[in-house]
């Protein structure tokens, strides 16, 4: 996502590419899942959904385009299997890659918890309903 913000002093404006903290969870959520157990596209979904009661859900298409991604960067891989009650379905899987990834993001995370203690301190004392 693209944000722009105006100066107030010369008027000119600056450009920011922001992504939503969602995307980087939902990547971090599908490797811990894999990681526990391979897995098929529509039960990540489902898993999530749960883990948040409902408040994460996502897209069919959101969650195949980001499997597709992380394929291509070298986290997971997929099979296909077969299936008896229908079409055959990917399998996704974790590679040695993924693990690594996902190790130094959840170390990268632990770390920056008294930040985000921080931030929601401040959050609930100062505008939580309030603004």
């Amino acid at each position: 996502m693209l944000y722009r913000m105006k100066n107030q002093k010369d008027n000119t404006e600056k450009s920011f590419k922001i992504s939503y903290p969602e995307q980087g969870l939902l990547q971090l959520l599908v490797l811990k899942f894999i990681y526990e157990n391979p897995s098929y596209g529509y039960d990540l979904i489902k898993q999530i959904a749960d883990i948040s009661n409902d408040s994460m859900i996502i897209k069919t298409g959101t969650m195949y385009t980001t499997l597709r991604r992380m394929e291509k960067s070298g986290f997971i891989k997929s099979v296909w299997k077969e299936s008896e009650l229908g079409p055959s379905k990917r399998l996704y899987e974790l590679t040695p890659l993924g693990k690594k990834y996902l190790n130094k993001m959840l170390h990268n995370i632990s770390s920056r918890i008294p930040i985000v203690q921080e931030l929601l301190s401040f959050y609930r004392k100062e505008l939580d309903g309030k603004i």
